[in-house]
Parts: C-alpha cells; structure tokens; sequence
C-alpha cells in the first residue's frame, strides 16, 4: 500500500513538473518582446495558421515512426526471435501512446519488453536486448547526425553557422561523442568474454543503477557480434532522424512570420544543429513526453541561435499537436490490445514477465549470438529485483560477487536443457 502511494505520488509529480514547466514557458514569452520587438506566443497564436505546414509535419513525423519500429523489429529477428512486423507496429504505436502521454519516456519500452519476453519464455534475455539497442540507436543516431551533417554545412559555408560560435561548439562536441563511441564499438569486439564478464560484475556494485547499467552493457556487447545489423539500424536511424528534423523545421513554419528578421524562425541548417539536441534532452524521463522539458530546450536553443525564444516555443508546441494526434492513434491500438498486455506495463508488478534461468557465461561461436550472461532487466519493476536469478530448481536468488562459480554451473545446466 505504502509503494501504491509513493508511485501515485511519483506520477503527480512528473506531471506536475512537465506541466508547471509549460505554464510557466508560456507565461514568459506570451508577450512581445520590447527589445528586440520579436512577437510573443500570444501574437503567434492570433496570426494566420498555415495548415498545409502542419499535415506536413504529421507525415513527415509518422514517417520517422515507421521507419524506428522497422529498425526494431529488424532487431528482433537478427536474434532469430519469433516476430512479426505487424506485432512491432501494434505495440511500437502502443509504445508511443505511453512515451507521449504518461510520465517517463521509457514506459513504451518497458510496455514492448513486457510482450516480446512473454512470447519468448526462453530467450527473455536476449528480447529485452532488442529493446534496449533499440532505444541506443536512437540516442546514437541523433548525436550522429548533427556530427555529420552538421560538420558538412559548417564546411560548406553556411552564413548562420560560420556567424554563430555557440553553434560550432555544439556541432565539435557531436562529433566527439560520435567518434568516441565509434571507437569504443570497434574496441568491444577485441574484448575475451571473461574481460565483458568482470566489468558487468564491477558496474554491478554501483548503487541502484548498476544492475540495469550491466544489462545495458550486455546487450551492447551481443550486438557487437552482429555489426551488419547494427549498420543497418544505424542507418535507418539516420534516414528517420532526417524525416525527423523536417518533421520540426515544417512545424516552425505553422504560424508564418509577419515582419522582419526578428520575427523569422530558425533556417534549416540550424534545426539541423539544434532539433536532434532539444529530442535528447526531452527524452529524459521527467514529464509526460517530455512536455515543459522539450518547450523549454528549445526556447533556449533559438535564443543560442540568435533568435527568438518564443518561436522555438511555438514550433515545438506545433510539433507536439502532431505527437498528441498520433499517441491517440496508438491510445486506440491500445484499446484493442489490452486484453494481450499487462494491466499495469510501468507499475510495480514486477513477476508478470517470464523467468528464465541465466545462460552460459562461455563464448559463443563467432557465427552466432552469444546469450547474456544475465536475466536482463530494464528497471526494478521488469522481471524481477534487479540481480536476482533463478537457481536450477527454480527458487530466486540474489545474485552477489562471491557467487560467481554458482551462477556459472547454472547456466551450463541450462545450456544442457536447451
């Protein structure tokens, strides 16, 4: 009863952090701006509204969308995991619903690792994996794509980014993070399975986010032995996060400028440099689909830019209508589903996912993927206590650094078994 309230509590919280952040976005730049007389949101809203922006930005965004659960479902079956592309646009558009509407921005991931480990009792191991890979590409391919395209224009000559040192510094520390996960990938397929065991067992001690930081470290590394899938995700990545930056730089242009420079929104090279930062930073789980958190970024990611803080305000408002429009799409997906879903998918309920016992520690063949070496678990609430295992005769265990010998003999059994 005391956790019921403490999660009850925790959800109005979120909610009232996303939306005490909008309301608050919104009160400071409702009116114009004496200054530099740039209009404020409530000039925007009462100006002409160019709708054909607007369908724009909803295709281009359901776009991106189909193209990230494809990447998914590619995931899934490059482990030879029983799947279907219908099951992945069912439950990715569920997943939506749940990122838009309800607090975090994972509760759609955890809803789709709750369905493809039910469905695979088995290998629930490696089916949260996909899950997990899936959200890092993601990241990844954000970061990427400002490295790339935003070194290009930089190189290319583009009036706005040569101006603007605060831009530059963005696009240089992109492409540092983009280079040094790039190296950092290649290094990990050099590393013995006993060096990949000894550092999940080191990221283990940390506290509270060590067990979901050594699953995460585990899936990187089974995917690591398929790298033509992970090239194949990252470009998909790619092609979406294009569609995606269209998506807002269309959205900037619903409500039309009326004057002058002031009042113009941002030019595609700088959505380009500053839509993939404002989506990472709104992917924190904080709020609802990032709601306050997203309006906020962007406000000071144009005043960054050398414009207006309330048209970044109002492109990402537009921008989050179409989210709104296309969660209840999959708000209706969900209706019709949830007789095959959890009844709490980001709750407390932490045995409705599957056991399973924890595979062998022992290197693979390098044509296939080795299992992990753990029960994978996004969260406390997704399977089980994080570092809990399942001993040979099905009891629960937890898992500690002095019994190493033990959890090895039981994934051999169960290598055995299978």
């Amino acid at each position: 009863m005391r956790q019921k309230a403490k999660a009850s509590m925790q959800v109005i919280v979120k909610y009232g952090i996303g939306f005490g952040l909008l309301a608050w976005v919104v009160g400071r730049y409702w009116q114009d701006n004496a200054v530099t007389g740039a209009p404020g949101l409530r000039t925007l809203l009462a100006g002409p509204i160019a709708g054909e922006w607007l369908v724009l930005a909803a295709m281009l965004t359901a776009g991106a969308l189909a193209l990230q659960l494809i990447r998914w479902y590619l995931l899934v079956r490059a482990l030879d995991l029983p799947f279907t592309l219908r099951n992945a646009c069912r439950l990715g558009m569920v997943g939506i619903f749940f990122n838009t509407f309800l607090p975090g921005s994972v509760g759609g991931d955890l809803l789709k690792a709750y369905f493809i480990a039910r469905e695979n009792r088995e290998r629930k191991t490696r089916a949260v994996a996909t899950v997990l890979i899936d959200r890092a590409l993601g990241l990844f391919g954000l970061v990427l794509f400002v490295a790339v395209l935003g070194t290009t224009l930089w190189l290319l000559g583009d009036a706005r980014l040569i101006a603007n040192p605060e831009l530059q510094r963005l696009i240089q520390l992109m492409a540092a993070c983009s280079g040094v996960t790039i190296v950092g990938y290649v290094l990990l397929g050099y590393l013995p399975q006993r060096r990949v065991d000894r550092f999940a067992r080191r990221l283990r001690w940390l506290p509270k986010v060590g067990g979901p930081l050594a699953e995460f470290w585990y899936a990187v590394w089974i995917y690591r032995q398929r790298p033509r899938t992970i090239l194949g995700g990252v470009a998909l990545s790619a092609i979406s996060h294009v569609a995606l930056v269209l998506a807002f730089h269309t959205a900037s242009r619903v409500f039309p400028a009326q004057g002058g420079e002031a009042e113009q929104p941002a030019s595609l090279a700088e959505h380009i440099v500053i839509a993939p930062i404002g989506f990472i930073v709104q992917a924190l789980p904080v709020s609802p689909g990032g709601v306050g958190i997203g309006e906020a970024t962007f406000a000071g990611l144009y005043q960054l830019s050398g414009r207006s803080a309330s048209r970044g305000v109002i492109a990402r408002l537009a921008m989050r209508v179409v989210e709104w429009l296309i969660g209840l799409l999959g708000y209706l997906l969900y209706l019709r589903m949830k007789k095959e879903l959890p009844l709490t998918p980001i709750g407390d309920d932490a045995d409705r996912l599957p056991e399973t016992r924890p595979p062998t520690l022992q290197s693979a063949p390098s044509n296939q993927v080795p299992p992990l070496p753990t029960a994978v678990t996004l969260a406390p609430h997704v399977g089980g206590a994080i570092g809990d295992h399942i001993s040979p005769d099905g009891s629960r265990s937890v898992a500690s650094s002095n019994r190493p010998s033990a959890l090895r003999s039981a994934g051999e059994s169960s290598s055995e078994r299978s």
